[in-house]
């Protein structure tokens, strides 16, 4: 069609097919992903369980549900059995810790089907907003497939009922400490894993000291199986005690264990034994800095860690280091991965009493604090390395100083980190406004704006930006609140919240005309003139976008000022004013280049949007010069997505140039950056709000 432009702007992940007019089919051909391989690794001892891989063996039911208390061994046999059973499930296979040890830690809903959807392959973009849409998209994507998916530590039915997937071959397998009657009632099995017998027990010795030492003191190794009532966990922390001192006799520890087992009175097994006596002994067989790391990791945020955060709390590197390969060897902590380190939930409800028992109010609250604050100095120093040009007026005053902070040498490490440690840090966030520490509360909702801008993250953008505003509301600080607003109107106005996001985003310049801040004022309403282009409204976007133009221009800072110049062109190239649209672009142009280096990812995005404008009033040899610079210059910079826009445009003007051969090489080239990078259609284009924050 005559004069038609159909473009895609922004970050988006996913195929895209646009076109005027389609005679005949369209074919979009993606490689498909390899199947998820996530489970843990099997036991390296196992012992018994005889009764219960019977009756796993036997059951045909799905989901099938291991329960018991905590401690007695669920994961460990679900990691066995699921092993044992993954050759039969080719499309892979699953795991999740939904970390049901109490209603408060269970994860969300939403969260975890976040995190299922995105193993079987649904970019973070794609993620619906929604737990229904979620759950229904999972189902959609599992049907018919052959997929083992083990949910461990679930804490309700209804949490485990959304993660199921669609009807097929495939087999859950749940693992809770709670008897979850209503998935039994939707046609799951229930199998009960009970402590272990006493030979059991005494097996597990023997395989972890030796057959020689048990023969000298089978009595006593079946003393200490009886007082550890059959618990694994128990267990395994008394043969790591033993295996620490070949020569302790078997005898003085059954003796000791005995004579404290009413110390941990809060954990029994389902025969009321107490295993408090084995933590405990354990612990005091700790030296002191390692008896502190101990309970002060029950402080932190999230379930587990990285070395540094363990050194906030216990003082250094180097003592957290030593401290770390300690309780490891004692069995008192797990590293499911590497430099990854958690407490069992039992161990975690342990640390929590010792440090009530040694540790003043005072100095629980600077552990917890030290360990706070220590994500927020590691996420800023994330957030300066992706964003540098951002605004960032308030500055948070430590406590003390953070160590052990991560480096980050190579390209994609800060926005990497932030992934990873996303949970943590939003836990993080949490903790301290649960604490009234406003201030610092505030500041962890700010320096999630990297992550948010390159991995989207829907929902733990609307909760932490909300978060950020209850935190500026109650810190009093008239500015923070202003800037989480105009940043909770962005995350409202992804979501399809347009009537809220203008809400928010109203006031977001009323709180930054109070706060005497015009350049926040500046901000906040070139968001709404997004939002008005986003949402139909172009001649009012235009008319605003002209009036910051020349407020920019008044602030006399050009990287504003050409930021809004390119939002102006785009939306002018898009509404049939081409033209005018060079001229703001070509001034654009030249602020970035006399800007040097200060933001190569902007320049380039400028170049793009010439190349349209170039394109849309027909002159194709320069679009096709610009849009060449441009797609080179973005796969200088390892941007395969606006290197595929630009050879998409390319494409276009050597078409119209009469060289369908070149037209359909780069417009090949496009099509295998977009499916290497998974990409989905236009509605997953962020825009450009974020590259001017």
């Amino acid at each position: 069609m005559t004069g038609h432009t159909n473009a895609v702007d922004g970050t988006v992940v996913g195929a895209v097919v646009q076109a005027a007019t389609v005679h005949g089919g369209v074919h979009v051909h993606q490689a498909a992903p390899a199947p998820p391989r996530q489970l843990i690794a099997p036991p390296t001892i196992f012992v018994g369980r005889d009764a219960e891989l019977a009756a796993l063996n036997a059951t045909d039911a799905s989901p099938v549900i291991l329960t018991g208390p905590g401690g007695v061994g669920k994961t460990t046999l679900a990691r066995r059995w699921a092993h044992d059973l993954s050759s039969r499930y080719p499309d892979g296979q699953l795991y999740l810790d939904l970390q049901g040890y109490s209603e408060s830690t269970a994860v969300d809903p939403g969260e975890a089907l976040g995190v299922l959807l995105r193993a079987v392959g649904v970019p973070s973009e794609r993620v619906p907003a929604t737990v229904a849409e979620q759950s229904a998209r999972f189902r959609s994507l599992t049907a018919g497939r052959a997929l083992l998916v083990v949910l461990d530590n679930a804490f309700s039915a209804a949490q485990v009922r959304v993660l199921l997937p669609g009807a097929g071959p495939s087999l859950v397998l749940v693992t809770s400490r709670w008897r979850l009657a209503g998935l039994v009632i939707d046609g799951g099995a229930e199998i009960e894993v009970r402590p272990w017998n006493e030979d059991d027990a005494v097996a597990l010795l023997e395989r972890s000291l030796g057959a020689e030492r048990i023969d000298r003191e089978r009595a006593e190794a079946r003393a200490l199986a009886r007082i550890c009532g059959g618990l694994p966990l128990a267990l395994s922390v008394v043969a790591a005690r033993l295996a620490a001192r070949s020569k302790h006799p078997l005898a003085r520890l059954a003796a000791e264990l005995g004579e404290e087992s009413h110390r941990l009175a809060g954990l029994r097994t389902v025969d009321g034994v107490s295993v408090r006596g084995s933590l405990d002994l354990s612990y005091h067989g700790l030296d002191a800095a390692v008896r502190a790391v101990y309970r002060r990791l029950a402080v932190l945020p999230g379930r587990d860690h990285g070395p540094g955060v363990v050194a906030a709390v216990g003082g250094s590197a180097e003592r957290a280091s030593a401290a770390i390969d300690r309780l490891l060897q004692a069995n008192l902590l797990e590293e499911p991965e590497t430099d990854r380190f958690r407490q069992h939930d039992l161990l975690l409800l342990h640390a929590q009493h010792r440090l009530d028992a040694d540790e003043s109010p005072a100095a629980r609250d600077g552990a917890r604090r030290a360990g706070i604050e220590w994500y927020l100095a590691a996420a800023a120093a994330a957030d300066r390395a992706i964003t540098p040009y951002r605004r960032r007026p308030l500055r948070y005053e430590y406590a003390g100083a953070p160590v052990a902070l991560p480096s980050f040498t190579r390209p994609g490490e800060p926005v990497g980190w932030l992934d990873h440690e996303r949970p943590n840090l939003l836990a993080a966030g949490r903790m301290a406004l649960a604490y009234g520490w406003n201030d610092l509360a505030w500041h962890l909702s700010d320096v999630l704006w990297p992550l948010f801008l390159y991995r989207t993250h829907r929902r733990d953008r609307i909760a932490a930006d909300e978060r950020g505003v209850t935190a500026a509301r109650c810190w009093g600080n008239r500015w923070a609140e202003a800037d989480m607003r105009k940043r909770l109107g962005d995350a409202y106005a992804g979501n399809g919240r347009e009537s809220e996001a203008e809400d928010q985003l109203h006031l977001a310049v009323a709180a930054f005309r109070d706060a005497g801040d015009p350049l926040g004022v500046i901000d906040a309403e070139e968001r709404l003139a997004s939002l008005y282009r986003d949402t139909g409204r172009e001649p009012e976007a235009v008319r605003m976008y002209r009036r910051l133009l020349a407020a920019n221009r008044a602030t006399g800072d050009p990287r504003r000022t050409a930021l809004t110049l390119v939002r102006l062109g785009g939306v002018l190239t898009a509404t049939g004013a081409p033209a005018e649209a060079v001229d703001h672009l070509v001034e654009a142009r030249a602020i970035f280049g006399e800007l040097g280096d200060a933001d190569p990812y902007n320049r380039q995005r400028t170049e793009i949007a010439l190349a349209r404008a170039y394109l849309a009033q027909h002159e194709t040899a320069e679009a096709a010069e610009t849009a060449a610079g441009a797609a080179a210059g973005m796969r200088g910079l390892g941007s395969p997505f606006e290197e595929a826009q630009a050879l998409e445009v390319l494409a276009r003007a050597v078409r119209l140039g009469g060289d369908a051969a070149g037209a359909d090489a780069h417009a090949a080239r496009a099509s295998r950056l977009y499916a290497g990078l998974g990409l989905p259609g236009p509605d997953g284009v962020e825009g450009e709000g974020g590259a001017a924050h």
